[in-house]
């Protein structure tokens, strides 16, 4: 386990024990002096110990027990003054322990210690799947098309990438259960699969999906495909909605890469989906066969928010944009401009275009996509950091 030391003072606060006991047990500390910064790096990490300094610009206790609610993950510790110090208090206030500013060396190794003990203890308990912060913000969102080739897995990945750049906790559900490979794209060799976490669901005592996932560089974790097709039999679509279900505690984004042809799991991900992304390169064709898909949807009660994505990859036999609106139905949510050979080296290298080429048209495009989605996400942090300081200013 990789434990997290983070040090917050909106101050240049020293804190030389404090550091120099840590490194001593070869842990690092981060400094953050910027409240949004704090909420952003507690969104995006688990294992954290906070340690708080108090001085005259905010309210210690206040700034604990706003950061307590919003992220029960995280073990605080306040530093305050020797006139300040209230174990009781802090305690209502969400944190697990104090240290007074005249704290010696051995009141603070012994404050670490117990830090320690309680983090290890929290992330070996048999009853505790995952100690990721729960979230019931998130948003579920399924990206499908009628035919392979139109880029459907390279939007998915690339778009998850994006989204994580944004701070957010991102997962893929690869929707293709026989052949899918989402996997592949992003260069990842799964050891278990969803094939694993449906096989072994019964011997588990709890669901632990986050064990099954493959983590990427980039933050984002993948349930992958089953590593062989004939494995997808086992698979079911109330499988699939206990996985999505279990996904939703953990991360704030569900991306699920949809299968281009109706299944009972593939209705099971676009159920179980608050908005849908369905994709077209333009071609009379697609677009004909996406009319049929939503009117075959819309005849099982399974309309959605759904969002129109254009890929100009065959720039010549694309069908005029404003006709593709017309045909669907739906104005055109994006347009992805033509890269091939942007898109294809993604592909064969398995490194996300937005990794690698973050400056091209294309880059930008899902950026800007990935921004438009995930609007509605940060809303309630920036409410958070508002309150946090008006209460700070009250206090004054």
């Amino acid at each position: 386990m990789d434990l997290q030391w983070l040090f917050y003072s909106d101050t240049n606060a020293k804190a030389e024990i404090l550091e120099e006991t840590l490194l001593k047990r070869q842990y690092a500390m981060k400094r953050i002096t910027y409240l949004e910064r704090l909420f952003d790096y507690l969104k995006k990490n688990s294992q954290v110990i906070l340690i708080i300094k108090a001085n005259t610009v905010y309210n210690v206790y206040q700034l604990s027990e706003e950061l307590s609610v919003k992220y029960p993950h995280v073990y605080i510790i306040l530093m305050v003054p020797d006139n300040m110090e209230n174990v009781k208090k802090a305690m209502q206030a969400g944190a697990s322990n104090t240290l007074r500013f005249s704290s010696d060396k051995d009141e603070v190794r012994e404050v670490i210690v117990q830090a320690e003990k309680y983090m290890h203890h929290r992330f070996n308990q048999e009853d505790v799947p995952s100690m990721h912060m729960l979230t019931s913000d998130n948003r579920v969102i399924s990206v499908c098309s009628t035919k392979g080739g139109v880029g459907r897995t390279s939007l998915t990945v690339n778009l998850a990438v994006g989204l994580a750049k944004q701070g957010q906790r991102v997962a893929v559900l690869d929707g293709d259960v026989q052949f899918g490979d989402v996997a592949m794209y992003l260069d990842l060799k799964p050891k278990k699969t969803i094939y694993e976490w449906v096989k072994e669901g019964e011997a588990r005592k709890e669901l632990d999906i986050d064990k099954y996932m493959t983590k990427h560089d980039s933050g984002v974790s993948v349930l992958a495909a089953p590593s062989r097709p004939e494995f997808f039999e086992i698979i079911s679509a109330k499988d699939i909605r206990m996985a999505i279900e279990e996904l939703k505690k953990i991360y704030t984004v569900i991306l699920i890469d949809n299968s281009s042809y109706l299944s009972e799991i593939n209705l099971q991900c676009i159920e179980e989906a608050d908005e849908l992304l369905f994709m077209t390169n333009g071609d009379l064709p697609s677009v004909r066969n996406l009319k049929l898909y939503m009117d075959t949807l819309a005849s099982l009660n399974l309309t959605k928010e759904t969002r129109l994505i254009l890929n100009q990859k065959h720039k010549k036999s694309l069908v005029d944009g404003k006709k593709v609106s017309e045909i669907t139905g739906l104005p055109i949510y994006a347009s992805l401009p033509k890269q091939e050979n942007i898109v294809d080296a993604s592909i064969n290298e398995g490194l996300p275009y937005v990794v690698s080429h973050p400056r091209k048209p294309l880059s930008k495009e899902v950026l800007k996509l990935s921004g438009k989605l995930v609007s509605y996400g940060n809303s309630g942090d920036e409410k958070s950091i508002k309150k946090v300081k008006r209460r700070f200013a009250e206090a004054k």
